[in-house]
């Protein structure tokens, strides 16, 4: 509706932007509205609506909250991710220092046994040497009482006092307390340095497992891989493929189906988690840089330049420079952790169930810089971290 002007009763066609008013004509003319930018009301309108949308796009373009808000909740998402990782690592730290106490225990009340023992067995030797020694004295009291109530002199003369002397120099038990220092005891010493070398070395390794390495940016090194192997776009699950990719020929690349990861490890402490196919076969591990890329022995696990946990029939182990050496008990998940410190030597692997159990430690002196590996067949391996 356009109205009418309550002045001079025209229709209020027009709109006056210094007083942001509509007026009719004859306001236009009038002196209060002299000089002002005035235009009819569609101008105006068309004029007001381009102001808006310049406005609207600064507002759609200049609108942070939708980032802030999506980067609130990657962030929020790390943090859980973190935490996880930070939870599973603090339950193996101390589920490592439970085992270790308790091998610990059992190795200081071994030997406590063992000394133990020890002296049962000189204690039994020496008393049944005494058991001898009390017979024969006892056999000589009773004849020298015989001696001394007989009546006939000849007898008593005739008696060897030398054989019925206490004394007797071939035999050094004696029948007095002394006796206690000569089977021994046990040696507290060696019992508590057991004790206290055991301890301290618990302490080591609870300081160095406090340290929880960040999630590593692993990736797979496509060049590396074997023709029948699929490496995903994010490089991240390889895949075995019955056909083959048509790799090109590279000197790094490996005649069977495996493949190295792009970051080298060389010092310090590391790990990533990886999660398998339920079905197939696979290894997963770690393996010098310059391992052989063709022949059996490239094979890793077939070499005395990596190391692997593997799955073979439905079977578990561990295996290096093929010498192979079953799980005392088999995982029943799918998920894993590999723990590196390089310069311990200790290449460790972890099941992540609950709880989080370690399967097998190697323990070396690495010499060259080492990948993460992967071997799989009818399998695929992603690594999550």
């Amino acid at each position: 509706m356009v109205g009418q002007c309550s002045l001079h009763r025209k229709l209020l066609e027009y709109y006056c932007f210094e007083d942001t008013a509509r007026i009719c004509i004859s306001c236009c003319l009038a002196i209060q509205h002299r000089g002002h930018q005035v235009m009819t009301l569609s101008e105006a309108s068309e004029k007001k609506k381009e102001i808006l949308r310049n406005i609207l796009q600064q507002l759609v373009s200049g609108d942070k909250t939708e980032m802030g808000v999506q980067s609130l909740k990657e962030h929020m998402r790390k943090v859980k991710d973190k935490s996880a990782t930070l939870m599973e690592s603090i339950t193996s730290l101390f589920q490592d220092i439970e085992d270790q106490l308790t091998e610990l225990k059992e190795r200081v009340l071994s030997e406590i046994s063992k000394q133990e023992k020890q002296v049962s067995s000189s204690v039994f030797n020496s008393t049944k040497q005494l058991e001898v020694k009390k017979d024969d004295i006892y056999s000589k009291i009773l004849y020298i009482e015989e001696l001394c109530n007989t009546m006939d002199h000849r007898t008593v003369l005739q008696a060897d006092v030398s054989d019925l002397s206490y004394i007797d120099e071939g035999n050094n038990i004696d029948i007095d307390d002394t006796n206690v220092e000569t089977v021994g005891d046990l040696d507290e010493d060696l019992i508590t340095h057991t004790l206290q070398t055991g301890l301290a070395s618990i302490v080591t390794d609870i300081t160095s497992g406090i340290y929880v390495q960040e999630a590593l940016n692993m990736a797979l090194d496509v060049n590396t891989a074997g023709s029948n192997l699929k490496v995903s776009s994010d490089l991240k699950t390889a895949s075995w493929s019955a056909i083959s990719q048509n790799y090109p020929d590279k000197p790094e690349r490996f005649q069977y189906n495996q493949v190295l990861s792009k970051r080298v490890f060389s010092s310090g402490q590391h790990e990533f988690e990886v999660e398998t196919s339920e079905t197939g076969n696979w290894m997963i591990g770690m393996a010098y840089s310059s391992i052989d890329r063709k022949g059996h022995q490239s094979l890793i696990g077939d070499n005395n330049k990596s190391w692997c946990l593997r799955r073979y029939d439905n079977w578990h182990s561990v295996t290096h420079d093929r010498n192979v050496s079953e799980l005392p008990e088999q995982p029943s998940q799918h998920r894993f952790r590999i723990h590196l410190d390089y310069g311990a030597g200790q290449l460790s692997f972890y099941e992540l169930g609950d709880p989080i159990r370690r399967l097998h430690t190697f323990t070396t002196t690495f010499s060259e810089p080492l990948h993460a590996v992967l071997w799989l067949w009818s399998a695929s391996v992603t690594i999550r971290s």
